[in-house]
């Protein structure tokens, strides 16, 4: 029972963004910074992204980069608490 978040941006700034991981955990009602394993997998900030939990981990696909690029990639985040 845990919500995942990866990316974002702030409209206010006109930014995209973050690289990292962040989990809330619904029954203890905390944010937990996550690992993310494998070196360079993640390649770029984004927003607007679709995600779903893949074998322990995260499955990114495409979104929009720091210049509003469409990315049309797929990345999976071992990710560990």
């Amino acid at each position: 029972n845990r919500l995942v978040v990866f990316g974002g941006n702030n409209p206010a700034q006109r930014q995209v963004f973050d690289l990292a991981l962040r989990c809330f955990d619904l029954h203890r009602r905390r944010w937990i910074d996550l690992a993310v394993g494998g070196g360079d997998e993640i390649t770029r900030s984004r927003t607007h992204h679709a995600a779903i939990p893949c074998g322990g981990g995260v499955l990114i696909f495409g979104g929009c980069g720091s210049d509003y690029e469409h990315l049309n990639e797929t990345v999976l985040l071992r990710v560990w608490p």
